[in-house]
């Protein structure tokens, strides 16, 4: 698993769909990573893994 400083923060405009790192522009993957009770959700470009934290969290 990458440690936490390879996970890039972003602002979400109207719409994120390609990687800032690669161009791939077909959108990402989820994953939800454990905070105490609740998940930070990333996005994990597809093409390349980069990963990007858009600050959203959920409880489940």
């Amino acid at each position: 698993m990458k440690a936490q400083q390879d996970i890039t923060r972003v602002e979400i405009g109207d719409e994120f769909r390609t990687c800032p790192h690669c161009g791939y522009d077909l959108g990402f993957h989820v994953s939800f990573l454990r905070e105490g009770k609740r998940h930070r959700i990333v996005l994990i470009c597809p093409n390349c893994g980069s990963r990007y934290d858009p600050g959203w969290r959920q409880e489940f």
